[in-house]
């Protein structure tokens, strides 16, 4: 054995959690909290941001739709397909596989195939991370822990050397509500969430890696704000005060720090 006596160990890097002291959690099976519907919940041309915190619990989920994925968050329904944020189980019906994929979608209100951005670096269960999506002159784009990952183009190409995919997509309001932990009570995310946000514009750069970094949510265009941290009750408070939502079957977890 050989000793180093001016060796220093490599210190274990913290994990990244939301700067909060509750969350809420959902056990996968038929838990979720109801927003009724308005106009600033959807997208519109202004450009459209979304924010969240996200713990998955497991990479295969017990109630999933499709080829094998669960919303945890998302607006729309039948005839009024709006936006969705969706979690794939690591087992899925993929052809190829896209175990990790945690994507953003816009689709057009007939709904079937919709297009968006994604990110499919590894998840371990139990591991916070922050998903940022913006949509905006006909592209996504898709940000993890405050650091960009890809764009893409829903409705031709924006010029800005995104990825470029057949479909079109003008997605358009509707008056279904905003739910978290699944989108239309098909399939039900296992795990917590956390600082959810929505802007009615786009995000910079720049203001998604201080979201990450200093938990700054910048006021201008911020239309809803639902910290998830209230510990108690079956209320999530909208900070904007504008909304209100329903928790159904969720429930107040402590969060312990890394």
């Amino acid at each position: 054995m050989i000793l180093c006596a001016g060796c220093v160990r490599p210190q274990a890097q913290p994990q990244p959690s939301p700067a909060a002291a509750w969350y809420l959690s959902f056990s996968g099976d038929g838990q979720y909290v109801e927003i009724p519907s308005a106009p600033d919940l959807s997208f519109s041309d202004a450009g459209f941001t979304i924010s969240a915190w996200i713990k998955p619990d497991s990479l295969e989920f017990s109630r999933t739709e499709g080829s094998g994925y669960v919303y945890w968050m998302g607006k729309g329904k039948p005839g009024q397909q709006e936006w969705a944020a969706r979690m794939y189980s690591y087992t899925n019906r993929e052809t190829p596989p896209r175990p990790n994929r945690i994507s953003f979608y816009l689709f057009n209100p007939s709904g079937g195939l919709g297009q968006g951005s994604y990110t499919q670096e590894s998840v371990q269960p139990g591991q916070w991370i922050q998903i940022t999506a913006v949509a905006n002159a006909g592209e996504t784009s898709i940000y993890r822990n405050g650091k960009y990952v890809r764009c893409d183009e829903y409705n031709g190409p924006a010029g800005h050397g995104c990825q470029s995919h057949p479909e079109r997509i003008q997605p358009q309001s509707g008056d279904a509500p905003l739910r978290l932990g699944t989108r239309d009570m098909k399939s039900f995310f296992r795990g917590g969430l956390s600082q959810v946000r929505i802007w009615n514009r786009a995000l910079s750069a720049s203001e998604i890696r201080d979201l990450y970094a200093m938990n700054q949510a910048p006021a201008t265009g911020l239309a809803a704000e639902f910290r998830l941290d209230e510990g108690s009750g079956n209320t999530a408070r909208d900070t904007t005060g504008k909304h209100q939502g329903k928790i159904v079957g969720a429930t107040w977890t402590k969060l312990t720090p890394p």
